[in-house]
């Protein structure tokens, strides 16, 4: 830990070594200083003395302050806790109600940065920035080292809660967040503010990031000129880690975000287009093809796209990548291949290998300033810490990067094997075997064949067992849990023998171990999977070894439908969604390529809630061809793909299909007498009804189902047809009985962990609040919809701003109703849904209407109104309560306004607009 000698305050007294710091600020104080300017300076003057006192009664070392953010270092994580506790609960004792409250958001982190002049610089610092730039005021951030320090140390009434893993801005690999509850301190915030929460899908990268400093900069360069740039080069250059590194750094400067798209571990093209538009979030529609839904989200979109390893599937991401291109101007694409996509407009940048030193002595400090060495530096030693580079390794070390062309998988691959052989024994050893690959001649072997020269070395270098589980790893996609690994690659060897071997394989860099969530993931880098691929199939273990990965996919498919009911949406989700690839690899080698029908037709039906959250029409399509290859005597199996058609029917809004599927799977469940498929189907085949208008028929059977979960235990199921339920009663006007209902699901929902249904949930309430009167409780109810799921739901999401729109346009807020409006337009407009979009273009005309607003605006408002009309009639949608309530007083506004000549005018000419221009027009309000 770090040092301190003299009294705090002194420069002696400055932390070193490592140092625990804690940055913090007033969050919103800028607005503050420009409307209460005199009160403002009193506050933030009492707002310093209090963190000067927290500060330094913990023996903190302050070094900078920069307005009202203050930046300290500690010894010890311990004593920066007491004092941003302190500091915390004497701001919020304080009265500070003058500039209407002082909300001071904190970070804690902890790192060896580099000392100048008083100050501190370097990786810990810049990290801490970011960590304390995602939170809330009131909020302490700690960081994964931080939480690591505090181990064991923790203050009485304090606990660390697990806010997982969060990207932060201009910083690759992402961080581990934890928030600091402290007794008397708030507890409860929004989501956090990272990238992740909107902006991106890029996967965390493990490990630092060495030597390609000016590489970065010349890529960052030719995007900003080209749509197009594809880097190429050998496996294991690097391309994937450089372009996620850029991607990474150009997060904040990209309005629409920057996207990962992996391509590594699909060999199917027709899958390719459904690869992208789960990507980047789009939902696909079951009635138009996947290229057209992804293109028409993209072309209004300013964003970054990255495809990683397009180089087996060339000719169906060059057609795809060059149909984005033509129609969505704003989009960057940055492509990985070993080859060109020989797309029009397309720029290549070959790959380099990393900075070798020259020939000839060169001192041992200066060696570390070529990249090449750095990394084998930096890899060896964490492998082995007392690793370093000096004066008898530094010749060796030089020659193993210089054998190894510098390139980066290489050198991390040799450094691995440090803790067992000598950087001389490591240099003697790829010596003989290049020179027998060559015939003596070392410039005979180019870059592809030093990589794979060296994976070969590496390979040799395991145990049989260790090969073996190698090998099959290789039919992973997308990265593994040991239980999946276990089945799929271990031979019959239990999770303990297993966990044994992936252990050694991970030590020689051959797996690659990625922390985050309830259980650790692993993965093998794609050159590494390519290899051991090309070795299972020289083995003769392809097919044997696919049929125990679908099996074991299958297995965990079925854990996972039967823990949903205990386990609360966000895990399970995130459990379920980390395994989509795999689960797409499973079913084609069983159902796709006709292997194993019979496993392939259970595994579609098991799988059905994972679609039903992120991919459903992907999923109608696997469980239509699970429906045509299915035995007819397996009554069982039809019965599980009916009620999964019936949930997919449903997730894609087609009310009707779901209805005739989910009583087919009731029919056949009651003959079967099995009682979660009967209360499955009950539930589904009750909301259909109710959807179709036959509502005591609906209800009747939704009574019966919950009679039989609420006898079963089956809370969650109690909670979804609760909430049916409400909905049958307010499509019957009984909004008293609908809100009963909902509010018996919504605190079953909150019980179990049912965020989704939570937000549905609120939403109905809030439109009951509305019909009974109360448009500010309804108002609160959306908002709180809103976090229910901390944005995972885009959808639902969707829809209730929509709602929140039209309450706080019947409550006056006009500026908070226009930007509720605007952004549930956009993403409506990102789902694709025309209804949801034409009924958000009907709110901002109201606004426009009957807000006090310029002439022109009310104008526009009636041709909007034109378009919104003519528009529902061709969607054949009607008006529900709270849009025609909002409508009759447009009309009336505008009349009073404009008289009902002008009025019929310019709705006329409103309706022949298209949507892109009513949207345009709606954007001036």
């Amino acid at each position: 830990m770090a040092t301190q000698v003299d009294s705090p305050g002194s420069p002696a007294a400055r932390p070193s070594g490592t140092v625990a710091f804690l940055f913090s600020d007033i969050e919103g104080s800028t607005e503050r200083w420009e409307t209460v300017r005199d009160a403002m300076a009193l506050a933030v003057s009492r707002h310093d003395a209090l963190m000067h006192t927290a500060i330094e009664h913990h023996g903190g070392y302050i070094f900078k302050t920069v307005g009202d953010q203050f930046c300290a270092a500690f010894s010890k994580a311990s004593d920066a806790l007491g004092a941003a506790v302190d500091a915390q609960r004497a701001l919020t004792a304080e009265d500070f109600s003058d500039v209407g409250g002082v909300n001071v958001r904190m970070a804690l982190h902890a790192g060896v940065a580099e000392e100048r002049d008083g100050d501190y610089f370097g990786p810990p610092v810049n990290r801490i920035a970011r960590l304390l730039s995602i939170g809330h005021g009131g909020q302490i951030l700690v960081s994964a080292v931080g939480s690591e320090l505090l181990r064991g140390e923790l203050l009485a009434g304090c606990s660390l809660l697990d806010l997982g893993m969060h990207r932060l801005k201009d910083i690759a690999q992402a961080e581990h967040v934890y928030q600091l509850m402290a007794t008397g301190l708030q507890g409860t915030f929004p989501p956090l503010r990272s990238p992740d929460a909107q902006f991106t899908n890029l996967p965390a990268t493990p490990g630092s990031f060495i030597g390609r400093e000016d590489v970065l900069l010349e890529i960052e360069a030719m995007l900003k000129k080209h749509q197009l740039l594809t880097l190429v080069g050998t496996g294991g250059v690097g391309k994937t880690r450089c372009a996620m590194q850029v991607g990474a750094q150009l997060l904040g400067r990209s309005p629409d975000g920057v996207w990962f798209v992996d391509l590594s571990a699909n060999t199917d093209s027709s899958l390719v287009a459904g690869i992208f538009a789960s990507a980047v979030g789009v939902r696909q529609s079951p009635n138009r093809s996947v290229l057209d839904s992804l293109i028409d989200y993209l072309k209004r979109k300013n964003l970054l796209l990255i495809v990683d390893n397009c180089e087996h599937l060339i000719m169906e991401s060059g057609r795809i990548v060059s149909a984005i291109l033509r129609a969505a101007p704003d989009v960057r694409i940055l492509a990985t291949s070993r080859e060109s996509l020989n797309v029009a407009g397309e720029q290549i940048f070959r790959m380099p290998s990393l900075a070798l030193p020259p020939e000839g002595d060169v001192s041992v400090g200066d060696l570390l300033g070529f990249a090449a060495v750095a990394l084998f530096v930096d890899r060896a030693h964490a492998v082995d810490r007392r690793f370093d580079l000096d004066a008898e390794n530094a010749p060796y070390a030089t020659e193993i990067c210089r054998r190894l062309d510098g390139i980066p998988l290489a050198i991390e691959l040799a450094a691995a094997r440090i803790l067992v052989l000598s950087p001389r024994e490591i240099a003697q050893r790829l010596d003989e075997r290049f020179r027998v690959l060559t015939g003596g001649d070392r410039t005979a072997m180019p870059r592809h064949r030093t990589m794979r020269a060296l994976i070969d070395w590496s390979y040799d270098l395991l145990t049989e067992p260790e090969r073996a589980v190698f090998r099959r790893l290789s039919i992973f996609a997308g990265g593994f849990v040991i239980e999946t690994a276990s089945g799929a690659a271990g031979g019959g060897a239990d999770e303990i023998t297993m966990l044994d071997v992936l252990t050694s394989l991970v030590e020689k860099s051959l797996v690659q171990a990625e922390p985050g969530g309830s259980a650790m993931r692993y993965r093998l880098l794609e050159s590494v999977r390519q290899y051991a691929r090309e070795r299972l199939f020289e083995c003769g273990e392809y097919e044997a070894t696919s049929s125990a990965h679908a099996a074991a996919m299958l297995k965990l498919a079925l854990r996972l439908e039967d823990t949903f009911e205990t386990m609360p949406d966000e895990e399970w989700e995130t459990l379920a969604q980390a395994e989509i690839e795999n689960w797409r690899v499973a079913l084609d080698w069983a159902l796709g390529k006709r292997n194993n029908v019979v496993l392939g037709c259970s595994l579609a039906a098991a799988v059905r809630r994972t679609w039903a959250a992120f991919a459903p029409a992907e999923g109608l399509r696997w469980v239509r061809a699970a429906v045509e290859a299915v035995d007819p005597a397996s009554q069982d199996t039809i019965a599980r793909l009916d009620i999964a058609q019936a949930r997919l029917f449903e997730a894609s809004n087609l009310h009707k299909a779901s209805l005739d599927a989910a009583q087919r799977a009731l029919e056949r469940f009651e003959r079967l007498g099995v009682p979660r498929g009967i209360v499955s189907a009950q539930s589904l085949a009750g909301r259909g009804l109710v959807l179709c208008g036959r509502i005591a028929e609906g209800e009747a059977l939704l009574q019966a189902g919950l009679a039989s979960a609420e006898r079963l235990g089956w809370r969650k199921a109690a909670c979804t047809i609760l909430a049916h339920l409400s909905v049958a009663r307010m499509f019957d006007n009984d909004f008293t009985g609908a809100c009963a209902y909902s509010k018996r699901a919504l605190t079953l929902a909150r019980e179990t962990g049912s965020d989704r249904e939570a937000e549905a949930i609120l939403n109905n309430l809030a439109e009951n609040e509305f019909h009974n009167g109360d448009a500010q409780t309804a108002v609160r109810l959306a908002e709180e919809a809103l976090y229910a799921t901390r944005s995972r739901n885009t959808y639902a999401r969707a829809i209730t701003l929509v709602n929140l729109a039209a309450y706080l346009v019947a409550t006056g807020a006009w500026t908070q109703a226009r930007e509720r409006g605007r952004e549930g337009l956009r993403l409506n407009r990102d789902q694709q849904d025309s209804v949801a979009v034409t009924i958000a273009l009907q709110h901002l005309a109201a606004v426009a209407a009957l807000s006090p607003n310029r002439y022109e605006d009310v104008r526009r408002s009636a041709q909007i109104l034109g378009y919104v009309d003519t528009q529902l009639r061709k969607l054949r949608a009607d008006r529900q309560y709270t849009e025609q309530q909002e409508y009759d007083k447009i009309v009336k506004a505008l009349g009073c306004t404009l008289g009902g000549t002008q009025v019929t005018s310019l709705m006329s000419e409103g309706s022949t607009w298209n949507e892109d221009r009513a949207v345009d027009e709606a954007a001036l309000i």
